[in-house]
């Protein structure tokens, strides 16, 4: 076992990206892409590669390099070594009744040693809920919502994952059979319905460019038993996305601008390179009716060569290299969503693809930060019901308020607060459940599970008093169970991942009843709008690749208490402070900065407040660098607290320098009056403020306001 929350798999895949961008992608598709994890142990990588040449070359020349990054990556000393493995033969799950095909590349017969496994849990929640199987999506697909619609986005989310368990995404080229109840299953359908769909010509119109039905006519073909068998309908599917159509045109329009101006095409993907994505290729409010299905989508790749044309013989490698790194510029690999198999499969169903993508959305909009503490499990958007709506492609915005009224939608999602405005379009927060709470009939059969084994599976137990009160009784049997357990909520859920109930046969095992609140959660955290404009954003260098703190590290957390969830470094346990509504509501600006309560507004945790405040932490210093990201010297920083965090723990009495560190040390009522101006519009005199944010968008400048604890809900324009 390793000490990181990162498992040893996830730590390679991180590896690899790191080596795609540093090295020639020649060199990269040669001898480090087909390679594979195949175990970790006592401090150990294994990695797997196809040959003895390939084993040969990695050990002589990359070694020592992913030895470094595997270090870094878990923060512990780790060793590596190659070997040559066997090329897996790929399964598939054959389903009674199913159409499903035989598979089409079968490898050669191989004399291999058989184990016998048997997968063992002490947790009744990790048996029945399996939280580390996910599906892992890139997030620049979030922008393809609007176009495709909520029903035909998940039905490409089961085609993507049933040719990747095939195999048809390891070994490109080859065919895989695929069950069409697997791709059913992962869309979250019945087999009837993806059949109802597959029938539709309009459904292959909207999903083309992502998932192509090749063959329109059946064919077929004489068994063994001499009658003809219809062979399996062929789909391609693209585990590489391509750009929506308005992306296109824009990035189009950026280039030609460019290169009208005289300049080469290497000079202008470099300059796109130091562009944001955003402006690149800035969002746009899309429905399905609004995609032309007879336009082509293309790769960025396909783009830059049709927009520079021929490129010299001298130069194509240069452009090669540079398309590349423009592809991960515009989305990011980085960037992934990711989705739990058991709410895929089981809430999906129950909740519909409408608010199980609305679920996602919010979801993704929040993470955990298991280097600083930080749990935002609070989701602020700008624009309300009528940004929710965008996203997801929805003409009606009344449809996301009567979603949030849903028993099943309000276990994931609840609105606590919303400020004056329109009300379509007025600012809201929202509390997420990052976890994963079992479905009734999953709970029941928890129950009952435990109830067979005889014992509960924590150390504690809740017996219901009221409504809205439980009183929590150490239980002296010497149960296995959780580390720890906390109750809350008028729903009183019980606690940990596994706890039981005692006294009620209909007891209920939540899945895990503790749950986060944070004062600010724009996705973007730089202040851009939380539409899926900043999707495909991953923090710039100076920021930590905030995936990693994503959802699989959140998937023990539910929406059911009242204090913040304990954060587990080592063998400690370190918990955030609660704040107190009127703290939240309180503006914290006089003459003086107070560095206690803008502490505690922002969430820092005990642990990390502690570390800076005895190292000599100040106000100026934090003020300064939550400037610097609000600027746009900021731009790609999409967790300002948490970056500042990460910049203080070093030297926390250093600030940002220049003219950000020369604001913060302006009285804290100037620098509040400043920024209210140029939130209502009204550029302030000071000219120290004029060079530090000039071109900062608004929506960032009011995050930076919440953030300070400045009041800015009765502005005009807000």
């Amino acid at each position: 076992m390793n000490g990181s929350s990162i498992q040893p798999e996830r730590a390679w895949q991180m590896a690899l990206d790191q080596l795609r961008l540093g090295m020639p992608k020649a060199s990269f598709d040669t001898w480090v892409r087909d390679t594979s994890f195949v175990s970790y142990a006592d401090g150990v990588f294994t990695i797997g590669t196809p040959n003895a040449y390939g084993r040969e070359w990695l050990a002589s020349r990359l070694t020592s390099t992913v030895t470094r990054m595997l270090t870094g990556i878990l923060s512990q000393q780790v060793e590596v070594q190659f070997i040559v493995v066997e090329a897996p033969v790929d399964e598939y799950e054959e389903s009674e009744g199913d159409e499903y095909a035989q598979q089409i590349a079968i490898p050669p017969e191989q004399n291999q040693d058989v184990l016998a496994l048997q997968a063992a849990y002490q947790s009744v929640y990790d048996e029945i809920v399996r939280p580390d199987q996910v599906i892992v999506l890139p997030g620049y697909f979030l922008r393809f919502i609007p176009l495709l619609g909520v029903e035909l986005a998940w039905l490409y989310i089961g085609f993507r994952q049933a040719a990747y368990e095939a195999g048809a995404a390891r070994q490109p080229g080859k065919k895989f059979g695929a069950p069409a109840q697997k791709v059913a299953r992962y869309s979250g359908m019945s087999l009837r319905t993806f059949r109802r769909y597959s029938a539709k010509p309009d459904t292959w119109q909207r999903l083309r460019g992502l998932v192509t039905a090749v063959e329109d006519k059946p064919r077929w073909q004489h068994g063994n038993d001499n009658h003809p068998h219809r062979t399996p309908r062929f789909y391609r599917v693209a585990m590489t996305l391509p750009l929506t159509p308005s992306d296109e045109l824009s990035l189009r329009a950026w280039l030609y601008k460019r290169l009208a101006g005289g300049k080469s095409p290497l000079v202008v993907i470099r300059a796109a390179l130091e562009t944001p994505a955003d402006e690149l290729i800035p969002w746009q409010e899309n429905t399905p009716s609004s995609r032309d299905v007879n336009v082509e989508l293309h790769s960025v790749h396909d783009v830059l060569s049709a927009v520079c044309g021929p490129i010299s013989e001298n130069d194509r490698k240069q452009f090669q290299e540079l398309a590349d790194q423009l592809a991960q510029h515009l989305m990011p690999p980085k960037d992934l969503v990711f989705l739990t198999h058991y709410f895929v499969t089981r809430w999906l169903p129950k909740l519909g693809h409408g608010q199980g993508w609305f679920v996602v959305l919010l979801r993704d909009r929040c993470y955990i930060n298991p280097r600083t503490g930080e749990i935002r499990d609070e989701a602020r958007v700008e624009q309300g019901y009528a940004e929710i709506a965008g996203w997801l492609g929805l003409k009606r915005v009344k449809t996301i308020w009567e979603w949030l009224r849903n028993d099943d939608v309000s276990r994931f999602v609840r609105e606590i607060s919303h400020e004056i405005g329109e009300w379509e379009e007025s600012p809201r927060r929202f509390k997420v459940c990052l976890g994963e709470p079992m479905t009734d009939e999953d709970q029941t059969r928890a129950n009952k599970s435990l109830a067979h084994r005889g014992f509960g599976a924590v150390d504690t137990y809740s017996q219901p008093i009221g409504a809205n009160d439980t009183i929590r009784n150490e239980c002296t049997s010497g149960s296995v169970g959780a580390v720890d357990t906390h109750n809350g909520g008028i729903d009183t859920i019980s606690g940990a991942s596994d706890t039981i109930r005692d006294g009620y046969s209909n007891d209920l095992i939540g899945a895990v009843d503790t749950h986060n609140g944070a004062i600010d959660t724009d996705r973007g955290a730089n202040g851009t709008p939380i539409g899926g404009d900043d999707t495909h954003r991953v923090g710039a260098d100076v920021t930590f690749d905030w995936r990693e703190w994503h959802s699989l590290n959140t998937l023990a957390l539910g929406l059911n208490h009242k204090k913040n969830t304990p954060t587990t470094t080592g063998s400690e346990i370190e918990s955030d402070l609660e704040i107190p509504a009127s703290t939240i509501r309180k503006g914290v600006v006089g003459m003086e900065w107070n560095l206690s309560e803008l502490l505690l507004r922002n969430r820092i945790s005990v642990k990390n407040q502690e570390l800076l405040l005895e190292n000599g932490l100040t106000a100026q210093a934090l003020v300064s660098w939550l400037l610097y990201a609000a600027s746009t010297s900021g731009n790609g920083i999409r967790d300002p607290i948490a970056h500042a965090v990460s910049r203080l723990i070093p030297d926390p009495s250093r600030g940002a320098g220049g003219v950000f560190d020369q604001l913060s040390e302006v009285p804290a009522n100037e620098l509040a009056d400043m920024l209210l101006r140029e939130i209502e519009g009204q550029s302030p005199w000071n000219q120290v403020w004029r060079k530090a944010m000039k071109g900062t968008p608004c929506s960032r400048l009011r995050t930076l306001a919440d953030q300070l604890g400045i009041p800015v809900s009765d502005l005009g324009n807000w």
